[in-house]
């Protein structure tokens, strides 16, 4: 995972450099005559340096850890991609208690964002459905029924036609009555981007620009990158007009969703 200050390297460059200084280790511990240590060292490297490769802007393939529609990794993924999904579990929670901020902020009544929930205790005590914007980290057996998976690498951002998929289905879900928790590892990249987009949807903003506003007010620590600004504004382009004759439009995924009604 990537620290959210504006860091230019994004992950690809950072789990290469990961990779690079794993590749040392191997070379050093070799030339120290270790025997049992280089062989893993090289391994992770190699790992590493194949989602480097596969989170890279121009490839950007989350698919690759082979996260399902329904959160779970399959086994033949933990074995090969074991040391890198073995890193990430243990670093979120670390980073979660070093920074001290809460896990998830409320941004509009039934709308919430923020990090991983490990397990049913960190949602919201609405038990909310859940949209889920990491690739690299698992859904918990305990979490609800209602789960979306918008698989997408940190640092990264979720595609404009992944964006629209995750509204449609917030807006049938709002509808329900139904709350909802939208969350990425530690609630300010990827989840932050869908949110904007849901607000905007829902009518409690204006445009993306205006949401991301709504959404520091409530959670200060969120930080977006110009991936997550460019895909939002790829998905805005695309959508009905804000107004009409100075009356707002109301989303075209709500709707369609009152057309289905009908």
């Amino acid at each position: 995972m990537v620290g959210r200050r504006k860091i230019s390297m994004g992950i690809s460059k950072l789990i290469g450099l990961k990779a690079t200084v794993l590749l040392l280790a191997f070379y050093f511990t070799r030339k120290l005559g270790v025997n049992l240590i280089p062989v893993p060292l090289l391994y992770a490297s190699l790992v590493a340096y194949l989602i480097a490769i596969a989170s890279h802007p121009a490839v950007n393939l989350p698919l690759l850890l082979g996260k399902s529609s329904d959160g779970i990794f399959p086994l033949w993924s933990m074995i090969i991609f074991g040391p890198f999904l073995f890193f990430i579990r243990l670093f979120v929670p670390l980073r979660r208690w070093k920074s001290r901020e809460p896990l998830y902020s409320e941004i509009s009544e039934g709308l919430y964002v923020g990090g991983w929930p490990s397990s049913l205790e960190h949602l919201p005590p609405c038990r909310p459905a859940v949209i889920d914007c990491t690739c690299e980290l698992p859904r918990s057996s305990a979490l609800p029924n209602a789960y979306l998976c918008v698989a997408t690498w940190d640092t990264r951002a979720p595609q404009p036609s992944q964006i629209e998929s995750a509204v449609r289905w917030v807006c049938r879900k709002r509808t329900q009555n139904v709350p909802v928790y939208i969350h990425c590892a530690f609630g300010h990249g990827r989840s932050v981007c869908v949110m904007c987009a849901v607000l905007v949807a829902l009518g409690l903003a204006e445009d993306w620009r205006s949401a991301e506003r709504i959404i520091r007010e409530k959670r200060p620590s969120i930080e977006m990158n110009d991936l997550h600004r460019k895909s939002l504004e790829e998905w805005s382009r695309h959508r009905l007009p804000s107004k009409r004759d100075g009356v707002s439009v109301v989303s075209s995924v709500i709707l369609s969703e009152r057309k289905h009604k009908v």
